[in-house]
């Protein structure tokens, strides 16, 4: 005779954000300041806008979808001292039994282009997955460049950190943002 296996109860969902996880800056989801945010927190020198950045010679010319009314995130580098941080960071995402795909966009154009830093978080222990230091972008009107990686499954949240360089011709764009299931990382093979 089989032995007969006592169901399991069905896992309970977290209140955190089921699913992926996406920002364009453009939906409002609250009012006032924090209404283009899409529930993320933000220090120092990050903003929202639609059109060029208030300086010249640097930041992006507009969103990375092109229209006149496409928002983003920035840093304004207008004010601050050299290597001030800011810091932009999602709300608590669900964790998945797959590791997570993260896409955004980012524009980096200036003379005095700090770095953008890219870390995922589980709880309050971050690790950092991508970096760009200095400028990467020819101009204002340069295209967006799309940053894609993986993240581990067990990722709570993402921050961009973005670094003031010396001087105001150093905003940087983030815009686009996607954090989503996305299956498993392909295998290293040891070709030697």
């Amino acid at each position: 005779m089989a032995p007969t296996l006592a169901p399991t109860a069905a896992p309970s969902l977290s209140p955190t954000v089921q699913g992926a996880f996406r920002c364009d800056f453009n939906t409002p989801v609250a009012t006032g300041a924090t209404q283009y945010w899409c529930g993320m927190s933000h220090s120092n020198q990050f903003r929202t806008n639609a059109g060029r950045t208030g300086s010249t010679a640097t930041g992006a010319s507009g969103g990375q979808e092109g229209t006149t009314t496409d928002r983003y995130a920035y840093i304004e580098t207008s004010s601050g001292s050299t290597g001030a941080t800011s810091v932009l960071e999602t709300p608590q995402l669900a964790t998945t039994p797959l590791v997570q795909v993260l896409d955004f966009y980012y524009h980096m154009a200036g003379a005095t282009i700090g770095n953008l830093t890219v870390q995922s978080c589980v709880g309050t222990v971050c690790t950092t997955q991508w970096m760009q230091t200095g400028a990467q972008h020819a101009a204002e009107t340069s295209a967006w460049t799309q940053a894609s990686l993986f993240v581990p499954a067990t990722t709570t949240s993402v921050k961009w950190i973005a670094t003031r360089g010396t001087s105001f011709t150093g905003d940087i764009s983030i815009d686009s943002i996607s954090v989503a299931p996305g299956g498993t990382i392909p295998p290293i093979f040891n070709c030697g």
